[in-house]
């Protein structure tokens, strides 16, 4: 018999050791609450190790350039439409679940507007204002339902631009926004700066140089190499003591010059028509004394609809509340006569107090408010309030859904019911929770690493889903109103007034007929 080595024992003692102190930390993780973060494993996760085999991963390069274990997670297929879901002529879309809008009947004045202008009221410009935070600032959604929209029911053009915007916050890929660099000082309604509670419609207040003459040039979106004719120009500016003159110019037509120089601050409105069209707007300060614009509503002569995006990174209810003066945006708001609002926030509220420790009741009446300020300037406007999409964080190396996603959208949605608004919830096209990392996990890649945003690919799906969910509504209102929809004065009148011919009514026809052209 060999006599045992005193080193090996060592080693076998320390390893002895080592797995008894492994073992007493990691049973410490499961008396201690506050150590829940690290524990090895959780009821309803893999067995560790096992999972190595069973599972797969990937190991990837992050932005940072290192390595990265990511777990392959497979697309949940997408579900059958809910039952309370009215039928749907539009086709299902891959990665997303349909969602239908919520207290469709909420939009029935809307409705019946789209139905004027599709059936070709003259001049009939259905409008749009949609208000929002990163969701939307850039475009994306919005972009999609505009186009979808538009193609139904007519262009009616851009509608309300900022004369400048800071591109960091704010963009509208598409139109015509040109200006000298550093020409013109701009402040929005997230950071705030401005002298006045005033940012205007779109969320920013431009002002130009106090002794330089200056320019900018606006224009809507080009269609087959050609920017489309606008013929309705309707400039919203901040007059002012010791403010400068103007000139506003229509392309190929007469335009103004004025003063906006006021004896106190207020806000005003110059309207331009261009009854030939032009394709963009010439803007010219005289360097005798700053000149504020908020932005110009830009139209076609109709019927149309505009789809115009309100949306300023980083804003939320607070952004609303404390930034734009309550008079200011409810003037702003009649003075463009919407057909419908649309209120999309929530991303950033996400760590308000209320909401991480609270019953979310403060949030609930904060959120109302916010929505009354915008309201107040069209109070018999039909409102759409549309919750934020889901968003994501890694929790035990794994992407799930943020905290209050559920907790948000409920209380949005009592106050739709609240304010008499439709409601509609991007989360559940997502498939609701945990719906962020699985749009990660997607090819195309529909939801980006940081977390919080989408990528293009899966903002346009939000945006065909959002329209998807207002044709169908609008499709079922159809059904039931058959009658809706402008009818030229006369036709009624002519059809009574013709005559009823039975045998023989060609010899009715004068003689000789009229030449077919």
């Amino acid at each position: 018999m060999t006599q045992e080595d005193p080193t090996h024992r060592r080693e076998l003692d320390r390893f002895a050791l080592f797995l008894g102190v492994t073992a007493l930390l990691v049973g410490g993780t499961y008396l201690v609450p506050q150590a829940a973060e690290v524990r090895p494993w959780l009821p309803g996760e893999d067995v560790p190790l096992v999972h190595l085999f069973e599972g797969e991963q990937q190991v990837q390069e992050d932005e940072r350039g290192e390595l990265e274990t990511i777990e392959v997670v497979e697309a949940t297929p997408t579900p059958a439409p809910e039952p309370e879901a009215p039928a749907s002529r539009r086709p299902e879309r891959a990665g997303a679940v349909r969602t239908a809008l919520e207290e469709p009947d909420a939009l029935a004045p809307f409705f019946e507007a789209l139905a004027s202008a599709e059936a070709g009221e003259p001049g009939r410009v259905v409008r749009v204002l949609h208000w929002g935070d990163s969701t939307i600032a850039a475009d994306g959604i919005t972009g999609r339902v505009r186009d979808r929209m538009q193609a139904q029911f007519g262009d009616g053009g851009p509608g309300f631009l900022s004369v400048h915007v800071d591109t960091r916050w704010q963009i509208r890929p598409g139109i015509l926004r040109s200006h000298p660099e550093g020409s013109w000082e701009t402040f929005n309604m997230t950071f705030a700066g401005s002298d006045e509670w005033r940012y205007g419609l779109g969320g920013n207040v431009s002002t130009s140089a106090a002794d330089e003459e200056t320019e900018a040039v606006l224009g809507g979106e080009k269609i087959d190499g050609k920017r489309k004719p606008l013929h309705r120009f309707d400039v919203y500016y901040q007059a002012r003591p010791g403010a400068g003159t103007v000139s506003i110019v229509p392309r190929g037509t007469g335009g103004a010059r004025f003063s906006t120089a006021a004896e106190r601050v207020e806000d005003r409105f110059k309207e331009l028509k261009s009854p030939k069209g032009s394709s963009t707007l010439w803007i010219k300060t005289h360097g005798d004394g700053p000149v504020s614009l908020y932005g110009v509503a830009m139209e076609t002569e109709g019927p149309g609809l505009t789809w115009e995006t309100l949306g300023v990174a980083g804003s939320s209810i607070a952004s609303m509340i404390n930034h734009q003066g309550r008079s200011h945006i409810k003037r702003q708001v009649e003075r463009r006569e919407p057909d419908l609002i649309v209120y999309q926030t929530g991303g950033n509220e996400l760590d308000y107090p209320d909401l991480m420790h609270g019953d979310g009741s403060r949030y609930f009446a904060k959120y109302l408010e916010a929505l009354g300020k915008i309201r107040a300037g069209s109070p018999e406007t039909p409102c759409l309030l549309v919750a934020p999409i889901d968003q994501g964080t890694r929790k035990r190396g794994k992407v799930v859904s943020q905290d209050n996603l559920d907790k948000i959208a409920g209380l949005q949605r009592e106050a739709a019911e609240e304010a008499g608004c439709a409601f509609w919830d991007p989360r559940k096209v997502m498939g609701g929770d945990g719906g962020f990392g699985r749009w990660i996990q997607r090819e195309p890649q529909l939801a980006s690493r940081d977390l919080l945003h989408l990528t293009e690919e899966g903002y346009d799906l939000i945006g065909d889903c959002m329209a998807d969910a207002l044709l169908d509504g609008y499709d079922q209102w159809k059904l039931a109103h058959p009658d809706a929809g402008w009818v030229p004065e006369d036709v009624e009148d002519e059809a009574s007034e013709l005559p009823v011919f039975e045998a023989g009514w060609e010899a009715w026809i004068p003689s000789p007929s009229p030449t077919a052209e």
